[in-house]
């Protein structure tokens, strides 16, 4: 079995002591490629570098994370326009609406950047990687982020796949919609926390044809190893726990999501 790794910050710097081991050893552990996002302007360019140094194993996806709105310039905009048409730049992401992080960037501000983002990706052609979350039972973000995209995004990606709604942690209600505009739902850790019943029926509902693995690493550890720094070498663990619940061999949940992430990112 091999697997991808859609939604990966190796670049982070919980991994500075071992980076390159740790990548040496992603394909013995199944891992075929891993995702790099690179979500703020001092991420962009080490995102480009890292795909450069590992070429075909890790392309990259830039944009703007809703928490960095406040820290980004308009002159960030313009290199980014330039950075997106660059070979090894996938898709345009993580970028969406976070109302956990308002004492970062509040809702008006998140929704200015965001609206910049589509018509970036718009001119770009790629497929959107969407960062969305809610505050608690609050699901305001998705509320808005549902109508930015339907009134601002073309959905012109070039790919077969328009874009991803990553880290998936909302209601069926929530996935219907993203279905419904050609989003593939993003499953990680978050589906394996014992709390999450209310993920795992809606990703069932969904269907297994609907969704793509990521780790999200350094973050959101699969359960039985949080706490501990997440890397892509944990994707077939979460990949088992998926498939289990989903009542389907672990092969074929392999085969459908890595076609899936290629489709996603245009990837050979």
């Amino acid at each position: 079995m091999q697997f991808i790794d859609s939604h990966a910050h190796l670049n982070d710097p919980a991994f500075d002591p071992d980076r390159e081991e740790l990548i040496s050893k992603l394909p013995a552990a199944q891992i075929a490629a891993s995702v790099e996002i690179g979500c703020a302007p001092d991420e962009w360019q080490p995102a480009l570098d890292l795909a450069k140094k590992h070429p075909g194993f890790i392309p990259a996806v830039l944009g703007v994370h809703p928490e960095y709105a406040i820290k980004t310039a308009p002159a960030d905009l313009q290199t980014l326009a330039q950075l997106l048409t660059h070979k090894d730049c996938v898709a345009v992401g993580e970028i969406g609406l976070d109302y956990t992080c308002l004492d970062i960037s509040d809702q008006e501000l998140q929704q200015k950047m965001f609206s910049q983002m589509l018509e970036l990706a718009n001119q770009a052609e790629k497929p959107l990687v969407l960062h969305i979350r809610r505050e608690g039972d609050d699901y305001a973000a998705y509320e808005d982020a549902f109508y930015a995209l339907k009134h601002e995004w073309k959905q012109k990606s070039s790919t077969a796949h328009p874009g991803v709604l990553h880290c998936f942690c909302a209601r069926y209600e929530e996935a219907q919609k993203a279905l419904d505009m050609g989003l593939l739902l993003g499953i990680n850790g978050c589906f394996t926390y014992k709390k999450n019943e209310y993920i795992r029926e809606a990703v069932k509902k969904a269907g297994a044809d609907k969704i793509i693995l990521e780790t999200d690493c350094p973050y959101l550890s699969p359960q039985g190893k949080r706490g501990q720094r997440n890397d892509p070498s944990n994707i077939p663990l979460i990949a088992q726990y998926t498939a289990d619940y989903l009542d389907i061999p672990p092969e074929e949940l392999a085969e459908i999501t890595t076609r899936n992430t290629k489709a996603l990112y245009g990837l050979l």
